[in-house]
């Protein structure tokens, strides 16, 4: 078992996890704070909110995201998201395999 632990508002990106199938980011944004369009590579991306609330926007699609509403794509779909109010969000990028729901 590891233990991972967020350094809340230490730094916008940290990484908590990395070996060869995953990397598991904690993001800390600010009010009004975005992160401009882009894409992730070959991976799976599953975006969780564990505080606060962003808009996510990836496909012309855009989600509003908080605690317990996440979203999960695949990583080369160009995407963006900015902080509607102080949030912290955490990022697992794997490799691509099938969504499941709750």
């Amino acid at each position: 078992m590891q233990l991972l632990t967020c350094e809340t508002h230490s730094a916008l990106k940290e990484r908590l996890y990395h070996d060869e199938y995953q990397t598991v980011m904690h993001l800390s944004l600010k009010k009004g704070q975005s992160i401009p369009e882009h894409h992730g590579g070959d991976a799976a991306v599953t975006v969780i909110p564990v505080r606060g609330a962003i808009v996510f926007t990836a496909s012309g699609q855009s989600e509003h995201l908080v605690p317990g509403k996440l979203v999960h794509l695949n990583a080369q779909e160009l995407h963006s998201l900015s902080a509607e109010e102080d949030s912290d969000v955490v990022l697992v990028k794997s490799a691509a395999g099938p969504v499941h729901g709750c």
